[in-house]
């Protein structure tokens, strides 16, 4: 690779060279042998420095370029050759080279391998619009050098006394070459800007010029007698050999992807004033030699001068003025084509369908897009009207649109068309006036197709009122329906049902025969009802396995339990799928308007409690809210009460102690919640917490246990009896992303020492996002307090998970404590959980613990730690104190 650094040395070392060859036949001027003997030898290196250096730019390069450097290369090799040659006769053999004599042959050997060469940009430059006028400004040249060529040198070769004819043809040789060198300078300068760098032209053109300008006043040295061996001409040769070689050593390596060269964009060529004056400036220095060597200068003389100077610069003035206008005209071409390509990029390749019609609405043209969109070639569409494309009769509303468009104003509207081959498409259409001077000519269109679009806002509009499993209603429709109907009975004084359909044990189906059985079975079910309903009824589907209906026209609650009975005996056969009968009875409830309610959402809250109402007691009828007892209602009461639970301080705390069996100390206490209803009394937590995890209410009550239960350790700590204290976390609170917060909080607030509580959490609730849970635990552990498992045993605990999760405690379950006594497995499985416990560095409680014997057998299996009846029920935190005291006293 030639950097500039190697590209500047290569420079210096031809400058440094020739000054050297200076140096040599100036300090030995006085010893012509010497002199001669340096300076053949600088001669022989120099013409083989620069045929190596040529040589190796067609090495780097391909195609036409390796051709050009290769002859350049053979030309230079050739003078070595002469000097080879020369350098033979004039010191080995002692002679003068003879002339005629093989050194002629190889330096004319040479300026016929530079003109091959040349030939190259002329090759390249016939392709180009400007090849003429270059030929014509290289001949007048030419024509100036070849006059003066003839004058001072051919002509006195000519006119020399008896030469044999050989003799004349190679004097006549070197005047001839060097015309040929200056040829192929000039054309090597004007023609192949477009193929080479002009650092590489400019070398060449320096390396032709210094040599045709060398040997030119060489021969006319020769022809005045003045020339001898290691003359001052003579480094002037090899200068212009190095130079042409250095143009070859700076030439770059191509690559095959580069060695074709690309064509040039078309383009004003740049006015090149040199090019442009130089034959002019040729003509009047030939005028002015005609006039110099002339008998005397007249009027004529002088006014022919001053004519052709002013034609000349005339002429001048008239190029520079043509291609300023020329540069005008290319410009104003090139933003016409760039229009017109912008045009026809927008036109062809936009992807929806693009089209111009005339006035009267025929297709002028048509895009690829449009043809496709109309099953046709783009040829069958041109001269057609527009309206035969246009379905369902809308070329009267067409019309409409395309008057506005005529007039001169857009116009976008939404459309079907119909293509050749019948295919149905829906299009919105853009119309676009075309304006010419302030006149509409045609139209210009574009034609989205939206048929998909409109089908997925038909699905999207469908699916939002309907269930995408059976088809019916789905549940906002239901409720607009329902609020529709309430509206219409109160003007009209009808009378309607709202019925609630609940399937028994569908989750039994699901879960034993698989959810797509359990889709077949819902999907057999809603046809039942479509069958039951008349035209102006209702049925939709709330989700799950629940169903809804509006039954319009009932006569009374009498009229609708006979539509009731009627659903029942409908839905109550068995389903036959997947080749079984798949028994599903409906339970049904039922409310009536306005007898029960008018409003909608009273309507299908009683209608719900008369299904729950069903469900309870016992399935598979139906029941009408007038005929349910208050007591049916009891979890829709305590859903509703239970937000006002806390706010009326109807939720309060029970404390179950954890005793060790061995010392019958007090351990630690578990915080159990209980609600005492103001019109249920005591409700159990096993009934209200579903509904509070169902509600969302969990997490505010769960905080509220949290506070409390600190609290009250916090007061026992006070009085010096600090005990643990357990508190339970739902698996709400514990996926709850602020629950880290929270108990830090509470800890802050009440002021208790962290080591005192300890939090509970169920096996299912850890694994349910065991990574989540995982960080989690890790950040309560960071506060200081402990870590149980609840019920463990009941779950599907992973070892692994058991083994990284942050666990202080395993509380054995009840169901395996309770059957201690019966079943020897559950010994084993107790066992188990205990060796499992002391293998992962984690204590042990059993929960449920009812009799001395259960204590006995777990304190056999080495778990002392018990909680259960035996030792004391759930009791208020005043109850508590005496046990404090007692393990205090001990």
């Amino acid at each position: 690779m030639r950097t500039p650094a190697k590209s500047a040395f290569a420079l210096l070392f031809v400058l440094f060279f020739t000054l050297c060859y200076y140096t040599w036949i100036s300090v030995w001027s006085h010893d012509d042998n010497i002199a001669t003997w340096g300076g053949n030898l600088l001669s022989i290196a120099g013409s083989l420095i620069a045929a190596f250096w040529l040589a190796g730019a067609a090495k780097r390069t391909l195609g036409e370029k390796k051709v050009f450097w290769a002859f350049l290369s053979a030309g230079c090799f050739n003078y070595f050759t002469a000097e080879l040659i020369w350098l033979y006769d004039e010191k080995v053999l002692g002679i003068d080279p003879p002339s005629p004599g093989w050194t002629d042959l190889f330096y004319i050997l040479q300026v016929i391998c530079y003109l091959t060469a040349f030939v190259y940009p002329f090759v390249r430059l016939k392709k180009s619009y400007g090849a003429f006028k270059l030929v014509f400004d290289i001949l007048i040249v030419m024509t100036v050098a070849a006059t003066f060529s003839w004058h001072y040198l051919i002509g006195p070769v000519l006119h020399e006394g008896e030469v044999s004819r050989l003799t004349v043809i190679v004097n006549l040789a070197y005047p001839i070459t060097d015309l040929a060198l200056l040829f192929g300078a000039i054309s090597l300068y004007w023609g192949a800007r477009q193929i080479f760098s002009r650092k590489l032209i400019l070398f060449i053109f320096l390396g032709l010029m210094t040599q045709a300008v060398t040997d030119s006043f060489f021969l006319y040295m020769l022809s005045v007698g003045a020339y001898d061996s290691g003359s001052v001409v003579d480094p002037f040769f090899i200068l212009s050999l190095l130079l042409v070689g250095y143009a070859g050593f700076v030439q770059r390596s191509e690559t095959v992807g580069a060695a074709v060269e690309e064509e040039e964009e078309p383009g004003v060529e740049r006015l090149d004033l040199v090019r442009v004056i130089l034959p002019y400036l040729n003509v009047l220095i030939l005028f002015f030699f005609m006039i110099s060597g002339s008998a005397g200068i007249d009027a004529f003389t002088i006014g022919t001068g001053i004519s052709i100077l002013l034609v000349i610069v005339r002429q001048l003035l008239t190029i520079l003025e043509n291609h300023k206008l020329l540069l005008s005209v290319y410009r104003k071409t090139e933003e016409l084509e760039l229009s017109e390509e912008r045009y026809k990029s927008l036109f062809e390749y936009h992807p929806d369908a693009v089209y111009s019609l005339d006035p009267h609405g025929n297709f002028d043209s048509a895009n690829a897009a449009c043809a496709d969109l109309l099953d046709c070639e783009r040829g069958e569409l041109l001269g057609r009207s527009h309206i035969d494309f246009i379905y369902n009769d809308g070329s009267h509303q067409l019309e409409n649109y395309m008057e506005p468009v005529r007039s001169g104003r857009s116009q976008r509207y939404e459309g079907e068309i119909r293509s050749l081959t019948g295919r149905i498409s829906t299009i919105s259409v853009t119309h676009i006036p075309i304006r010419v001077r302030n006149r509409v000519v045609g139209i210009f269109g574009i034609g989205r197709d939206i048929t998909e679009n409109k089908r997925n806002e038909a699905r999207i509009r469908y699916l939002a009122y309907h269930d995408a499993l059976t088809g019916l209603a789905n549940r906002a429709s239901f409720d607009a329906q329902l609020k529709d109907t309430i509206r219409q009975a109160g003007e009209s004084g009808e009378t309607f049902a709202v019925v609630f359909i609940d399937l028994d044990r569908f989750k039994n189906v699901n879960d034993t025969l698989g959810h797509d059985v359990g889709d077949s079975l819902l999907i057999s079910v809603a046809q039942r009802l479509r069958l039951c309903i008349g035209e102006a009824d209702m049925v939709a589907r709330q989700g799950g396995d629940e169903f809804t209906l509006i039954l319009r026209n009932v006569d009374g609650r009498e009229g609708a339990r006979a539509a009731a009975q009627r659903l029942l005996e409908a839905l109550s056969p068995p389903h036959p799928l997947v080749g079984q009968e798949i028994v599903a009875l409906p339970s049904i409830g039922l409310s009536v308007y306005p007898i029960d309610d008018d409003t909608a959402v009273g309507l299908m809250k009683k209608a719900d409690i008369a299904l729950y109402q069903v469900k309870y007691g016992g399935r598979g009828h139906h029941r009408m809210y007038c005929e349910t007892d208050p007591s049916a209602s009891r979890k829709f009461l305590l859903e509703k009460d239970l937000g006002r639970a806390l706010e009326e301080d109807q939720l309060f705390l029970h404390y179950q102690p954890q005793i060790d069996s061995a010392s019958k100390q007090l351990n630690g206490v578990e915080a159990l919640i209980r609600w005492n209803h103001p019109e249920l009394g005591l409700v159990p937590p096993i009934e209200f917490i579903p509904i509070a995890e169902e509600s969302g209410q969990i997490l505010s009550i769960g905080h509220w246990v949290l506070r409390e239960a600190c609290l009250q350790a916090k007061r026992w700590s006070d009085a010096g009896s600090p005990i643990k204290v357990g508190v339970n976390l739902s698996p709400r609170q514990l996926h709850s992303p602020d629950l880290v917060d929270q108990v830090r909080g509470v800890l802050e607030e009440t002021g208790l020492n962290p080591e005192l509580l300890d939090l509970e959490i169920t096996e299912s609730s850890a694994l349910e996002h065991p990574k989540l849970v995982l960080g989690r635990l890790n950040a309560l552990k960071q506060l200081g307090l402990t870590i149980s498992i609840d019920d463990f045993g009941t779950g599907y605990s992973s070892l692994s998970y058991l083994e990284n999760f942050p666990i202080d405690k395993l509380k054995i379950a009840r169901q395996f404590t309770s059957k201690l006594e019966k079943r020897q497995v559950n010994r084993k499985i107790v066992s188990h959980i205990i060796d499992l416990a002391r293998t992962l560095e984690m204590s042990v409680i059993a929960e449920g613990v009812e009799s001395e014997n259960q204590a006995e057998i777990l304190r056999s299996i080495e778990c002392v730690e018990m909680q259960g009846f035996l030792f004391g029920r759930p009791v208020p935190a005043e109850e508590i104190w005496p046990m404090l005291k007692a393990a205090t006293d001990l």
